[in-house]
C-alpha cells in the first residue's frame, strides 16, 4: 500500500472539489443517467472484487469487503497494519480509496467531512448530521 496514496480519486474525468465526496454514491437527488446497468455478480476471490478498485492491492489483505445495490467496497489492510478504504461507484466505475480505521460495529473512513461507515449490514455516507447516502449490503465477507 505504500506505492497507493491515502486518499485518491480515481475516475475517468476529473472529479468536482467539494461536491465529489457527496456525489460519490450519487445520492443527491440526480436523476439517474442512461448508463448501462451495472452487473449484478462481481467474481471474488480472498482480496476483493477481482478486477476492480475494491480489491486489495500488493501486501495488502482484505479485512472486509462488500457490496450494496451502486457499490463495492474493500476494506484492506497492509503490512504495517494500515487499514484502507477502497470504494467504487457502479454507475461509473468512480474510484475512492481512503485511510481507514476500524470502528465498533465495521469501518469508517473520512474524506473532506464526509464519513464512510461499511458494516456487515450496510453502508452509509454521511456529511456532518445528514446522511447522504445509505443501502444495505447484498454480500459482505470477511475472510
Amino acid at each position: 500500500m505504500a506505492a497507493t496514496p491515502t486518499s485518491a480519486w480515481v475516475t475517468r474525468s476529473k472529479h468536482l472539489a467539494g461536491s465529489a465526496a457527496l456525489a460519490l454514491m450519487g445520492a443527491v437527488g440526480v436523476a439517474a443517467t442512461a448508463a448501462a446497468a451495472p452487473p449484478t455478480e462481481f467474481p471474488t476471490d480472498d482480496r476483493g472484487f477481482v478486477g476492480t478498485a475494491a480489491y486489495c492491492q500488493g501486501a495488502a489483505v482484505a479485512t472486509a469487503f462488500g457490496r450494496t445495490r451502486d457499490a463495492l467496497v474493500a476494506i484492506c489492510s497492509g503490512p504495517d497494519g494500515q487499514l484502507q478504504y477502497r470504494g467504487v461507484r457502479l454507475d461509473d466505475d468512480a474510484a475512492l480509496m481512503l485511510t481507514a480505521a476500524a470502528a465498533p460495529d465495521g469501518f469508517t473512513a473520512e474524506n473532506d467531512g464526509v464519513v464512510y461507515r461499511v458494516s456487515a449490514t450496510e453502508l452509509i455516507v454521511t456529511s456532518g448530521d445528514t446522511t447522504v447516502h445509505r443501502q444495505p449490503m447484498i454480500e459482505y465477507r470477511r475472510p
